[in-house]
C-alpha cells in the first residue's frame, strides 16, 4: 500500500512538472519573440541615430562652408569700405583741381574785362609788326589751348569722379546683399539643425527605454529558464524513483506487470496525409493570430486559437496523424516524434525545429523550396522562408520526418 501511494505521489510530481514546464516553454517562446521585437526596435532606432548624425554632420559642414563665405565676404565690404575712403580723398583732390581750375578761367575773364573787353582778335591787329603779329598769334594760340584743356581736364575729372563713385557704390551694395543673403542661410541652416538635434535627442531617449526594457525581458527569460531547467530535473528525479519503484513492485507481486514503453515511430500513411496536414493548415494563413498556450482545448481548437507545436499537432491530426495529447504537446514532445532525417534529406511534410528562446523552440511543417508552414507570435499561422535573416540563424538542422 505504501508503495502504491508512493508512486501516485511520484506521477503527480511527473505530471506537475510536465504541466509547469509546457507552461514555461510557451512563456517563454512569447518572451523570446518579445526580445527579437525589441532587438529589431533598437536596431532600426539605431540606423536612424546614424541617418540622423550624418545629416547633422552635412549640415554642419555647409555652416562651416558659410561662415567661411561670411568672412570672405566681410572682408571684401572692409576692403570696399577702404577703397570708399581713399576715393573720398581723390574726390576732395579733384573737387580742389575744378575749383583752381575755375579761379584761373574766372581770373583771365575778369582781365579781358578790365583791359576793355578785348577779342583775341583785337590783340592780333594790335601787332606793330609782322614779327610782333606772329607773337602774338603764337600767345593767342597757347592761352586758348590752356584753355581748352582746362576744360578737357574738368571734364574728364568730373567724368570720372562720377563713374568712380557710381562703380563703388554698386560694389558695396552687392556685397552687402550677399553678406544678408549668407546671414539668412546660416538662420535656416542653424534652424535644421536645432530640429535634427532634438529629433536625435528624441531617438536616443526611446534607445534607452527600448533597452531597458529589452534587459527586463531578458531578466524575465532567465528567470523562466531557470525555473525549467529545476522543473526538468524535478521531473527527471521524479521519474528515476518511480521507475525504481515499479521494479520493486514488481518484484513483490508477480502478478503486477508495468505497461509497455511506448515508442515515437514514423507513420506510414502515404504523402496524402501529408498533403492533408498541409491543406488544413493552410486554410488558415493569415487567419489565426498566434495564442499562447491556445490549441490546447475543445474552445482554442473550434476558434482555430494555436501556438507553434499545437498547430503541427492539430493539422497532422486532421489529416489522422496522432503526434501526441493535446494537453501535452510541446515543442519538447513533437522533435522525438518519428525519425530524425538530416536537412540536406528534408522533404515535404517533416517538422523542421529552430533554437529561439532554446533548443528546438519552434516547430513548422516544411513545404519544400526552403519555405515552412508556422504559427508565430509575430504574423500568426503563416508561410516563412527559411533563408529569412533570423529563421537561418536558428535552424540548426533538426528535423523529424513523422510521415512516410
Amino acid at each position: 500500500m505504501k508503495r502504491r501511494l508512493l508512486s501516485l505521489s511520484l506521477a503527480s510530481v511527473i505530471g506537475t512538472s510536465g504541466l509547469f514546464t509546457t507552461h514555461s516553454v510557451f512563456a517563454a517562446e512569447n518572451l523570446n519573440q518579445k526580445i527579437n521585437n525589441k532587438q529589431q526596435e533598437i536596431s532600426e532606432l539605431q540606423i536612424n541615430e546614424k541617418s540622423l548624425k550624418a545629416t547633422v554632420a552635412e549640415i554642419n559642414a555647409k555652416v562651416e562652408n558659410t561662415n567661411e563665405k561670411m568672412k570672405q565676404t566681410k572682408a571684401e565690404i572692409a576692403t570696399t569700405k577702404q577703397e570708399s575712403e581713399e576715393l573720398k580723398v581723390k574726390i576732395a583732390k579733384t573737387k580742389k583741381r575744378i575749383e583752381e581750375r575755375n579761379e584761373l578761367l574766372e581770373k583771365r575773364a575778369r582781365a579781358m574785362q578790365e583791359n576793355g573787353g578785348s577779342s583775341y582778335l583785337d590783340v592780333l591787329l594790335g601787332a606793330e609788326s609782322f614779327g610782333d603779329f606772329i607773337d602774338r598769334a603764337m600767345a593767342v594760340t597757347t592761352i586758348v589751348n590752356a584753355d581748352q584743356d582746362i576744360v578737357n581736364e574738368q571734364k574728364k575729372d568730373k567724368e570720372s569722379l562720377e563713374k568712380a563713385e557710381a562703380d563703388l557704390s554698386k560694389k558695396l551694395a552687392k556685397v552687402e546683399k550677399d553678406l544678408k543673403e549668407l546671414e539668412d542661410m546660416k538662420v535656416a541652416l542653424q534652424y535644421q539643425i536645432n530640429d535634427k538635434n532634438s529629433i536625435l535627442a528624441k531617438i536616443k531617449e526611446e534607445q534607452k527605454v527600448a533597452s531597458n526594457e529589452l534587459g527586463e525581458l531578458k531578466g524575465q527569460a532567465a528567470k523562466i529558464a531557470e525555473q525549467e531547467r529545476a522543473a526538468a530535473k524535478a521531473a527527471q528525479a521524479a521519474k528515476a524513483a518511480q521507475k525504481q519503484a515499479k521494479v520493486t513492485t514488481s518484484s513483490d507481486n508477480s502478478s503486477y506487470n508495468a505497461p509497455p514503453q511506448s515508442n515515437n515511430v514514423t507513420i506510414h500513411i502515404g504523402s496524402g496525409g501529408i498533403e492533408t496536414a498541409i491543406s488544413v493548415g493552410s486554410s488558415i494563413v493569415g487567419r489565426s493570430p498566434y495564442n499562447w498556450g491556445g490549441g490546447r482545448s475543445a474552445s482554442d481548437i473550434a476558434n482555430r486559437s494555436f501556438d507553434c507545436s499545437s498547430f503541427v499537432r492539430w493539422a497532422y491530426a486532421e489529416a489522422g496523424v496522432n503526434l501526441g495529447p493535446i494537453s501535452g504537446t510541446t515543442t519538447d514532445s513533437l522533435v522525438v516524434q518519428g525519425r530524425a532525417v538530416s536537412a540536406s534529406e528534408m522533404k515535404r511534410g517533416d517538422l523542421v525545429f529552430f533554437d529561439t528562446y532554446k533548443r528546438n523552440g519552434h516547430v513548422g511543417i516544411y513545404l519544400g523550396n526552403g519555405t515552412f508552414l508556422n504559427d508565430n507570435s509575430s504574423h500568426g499561422v503563416s508561410i516563412d522562408s527559411m533563408s529569412n535573416s533570423y529563421w537561418r540563424s536558428t535552424f540548426k538542422g533538426v528535423v523529424r520526418r513523422v510521415v512516410e
